[in-house]
């Protein structure tokens, strides 16, 4: 996982910002805290664009780390796990029992099939793309969990496609950056004029 740090330029609006005192802080704070969701929402949308997942598998691996009044910094961050095989459009027989053509999924660059794999239900209903390991004893008495003879199939992970469409984070993040960033000073000057 590599590490991106950049800042934006605020113009005008730092010292709008300066003028604000203490409640400067506060106001950078929720500003980078919404630009921070758009740009992962904006993420999200690439990322499901490029490799065809549900946007449910992107979103659960992108993590934020939310700006606060004595941290006026903002984080996003992308797990490094591969993606179950199930995801990518997995198709086969359920349970196959032996007998099965093997599972087809559809990655970004085509579809592909691994022919001694099936998709079966373990655990408490974890579904997944299975292949039994070389050499396993298909019967006999119960193994324990860590000595299971299947393991389950993975796709690529996601960090290499978060690197790629970064600009697109960059891009939105800014954007909501400088329009929330005004709103929220406006709306602090509103306040203190009333007051």
């Amino acid at each position: 996982m590599s590490i991106e740090r950049f800042s934006f330029e605020l113009g005008q609006l730092r010292k709008d910002l300066e003028e604000l005192g203490s409640q400067g802080d506060v106001v950078m704070a929720r500003a980078l805290n919404r630009a921070i969701v758009s740009g992962r929402t904006a993420m999200t949308r690439a990322i499901v664009a490029d490799t065809g997942l549900q946007s449910r598998y992107v979103s659960r691996e992108i993590k934020v780390d939310r700006a606060q009044k004595s941290r006026p910094v903002a984080a996003i961050e992308i797990a490094g796990r591969r993606i179950p095989l199930i995801a990518f459009g997995a198709r086969g027989p359920e349970p196959s029992r032996g007998r099965g053509r093997g599972v087809s999924y559809r990655l970004p660059m085509g579809r592909g099939r691994v022919p001694d794999a099936f998709i079966a239900t373990v655990g408490a209903g974890h579904r997944g793309v299975f292949r039994r390991k070389p050499g396993a004893r298909r019967r006999g008495p119960r193994p324990l969990r860590s000595q299971l003879p299947i393991f389950e199939l993975r796709g690529p992970s996601l960090p290499h496609v978060f690197e790629k469409k970064f600009p697109v984070f960059r891009a939105a993040a800014e954007e909501s950056l400088l329009k929330n960033l005004a709103s929220e000073i406006s709306f602090e000057r509103s306040k203190s004029a009333a007051e």
